[in-house]
């Protein structure tokens, strides 16, 4: 018995340290500066244009019940058109009619994206515009 509770401390001991180790080393890896995404949100001035529609399009999507919200409208954006992956997603900045969103994708970039809100076409949400960088900027 004394053989057997020797040998179940070295594994239980091997564990602990395994498992400090692979804690210690992952937590330094997920720990996320968002004070360094937001700096990098501001500093993208590079857009390309969102969602276009014209008067007709608008009163026809109108009726679309997840256009009146403004998180299907980007998780559709993302997941359609630019075959993105969300990780997670902030509002910087609303005024008026228009919300400033930055957005963390899992293939590492970070998304500055303007959704503008149709008060005269039943406050349905369009993506206006977006422009990204890669996350590795963000982290150096």
């Amino acid at each position: 018995m004394g053989r057997l509770s020797i040998v179940l401390e070295l594994v239980l001991v091997t564990l602990l340290l395994i498992g400090c180790e692979e804690r210690d080393s992952m937590s330094s890896h997920s720990i996320v500066d968002r004070d360094m995404l937001v700096e990098q949100f501001h500093l993208i001035h590079d857009f390309n244009s969102g969602e276009e529609f014209n008067t007709e399009e608008l009163k026809s999507i109108q009726t679309h019940t997840q256009r009146s919200n403004y998180k299907l409208v980007l998780l559709h954006f993302f997941t359609h058109q630019l075959k993105q992956d969300i990780e997670s997603f902030q509002t910087i900045n609303e005024i008026d009619n228009i919300r400033h969103i930055l957005v963390l994708t899992k293939e590492n970039f970070v998304y500055r994206v303007d959704l503008k809100q149709w008060r005269e076409f039943n406050n349905i949400w369009t993506v206006d515009m977006y422009g990204n960088a890669p996350l590795s900027i963000v982290e150096k």
